[in-house]
Parts: C-alpha cells; structure tokens; sequence
C-alpha cells in the first residue's frame, strides 16, 4: 500500500463549513460528502472577525467543537475546498491542511483532514467554547447563516 492510499477520506469541519452554516461550500459539502456525526479536536479555536482559525498544539488540553464528514470524492472536494482556505503555492497563507485524530461523540476516533492556522494571528481571540456556532448565536442569533 502507497502512501498516499493511506490518507484519509474524512474532512473535520469547525466554522463556515458545519452543517449549520449557510455559506454556499457548506451545502456543497453536504451534498458531496456524508455527515458522520459532531466530533472535537484537541485544540485552540480563534475568532478572525467573519470567520475561526485553528490551533492544534499536541499538548493541548481545550476542545475544537465540529462534525465529521466522509468525503466521497475526496481529491476534487479538497481541491475545491482548498482553495476556498487559501492552501497552496501562493507564498504566506493563512491555513494549511493537516492530519488529525478526530474524536466522534460517539466514542470514535477517526483520522481526518482538517484546516489549520499556520500562526495564530494577533488580532485573533480565543473562543472558549470550542464551538464557532455557538458563538456567533451568542453574539447574534442570524450570524450563523453566513
């Protein structure tokens, strides 16, 4: 087996692309991957102003709340899903894809791909939740329909 057979199939999605956003790329996710379920990351999770940012320290302690989805053509869904994050050859980008262990509700763990900051930007906020949704809705009920 290759490497890159080894990959995963699973997308962890924690701010404009969960399930209750209505942003354009989360009902394209929705229709072209499976939701498996709300999961958490270990991990940091900031607010940039429209949207979150991600941290994952391996010592981290604080839950990044989200869902996992099982992509179903995985390569052409991150392609599209990668540039809509900026990822690429385009010199100093805001987020890079990574693999991460990902913890289901359920009890499961699964890995996944997932958006990560390169650095933590300093106009950045922690959110103390963990949950970019319930954060919005405690600043504004309509927020999380962008």
């Amino acid at each position: 087996m290759t490497k890159h057979m080894l990959r995963p199939n699973h997308l962890f999605v924690y701010g404009t692309l969960r399930s209750e956003s209505l942003h354009p790329l989360a009902r394209r996710l929705q229709a072209q991957a499976k939701l498996v379920g709300k999961a958490s990351v270990a991990g940091v999770l900031y607010d940039l102003g429209r949207y979150p940012g991600a941290a994952f320290p391996k010592d981290g302690r604080e839950r990044v709340i989200g869902e996992m989805f099982a992509l179903r053509n995985a390569e052409r869904l991150l392609m599209q899903l990668d540039a809509y994050e900026g990822v690429g050859d385009r010199g100093a980008l805001l987020f890079k894809r990574i693999e991460i262990k990902v913890r289901l509700d359920r009890g499961d763990v699964a890995d996944a791909w997932t958006y990560a900051l390169q650095e933590v930007p300093s106009r950045a906020r922690p959110i103390p939740s963990g949950d970019w949704i319930a954060h919005l809705r405690s600043r504004n009920p309509r927020a999380a329909r962008r």
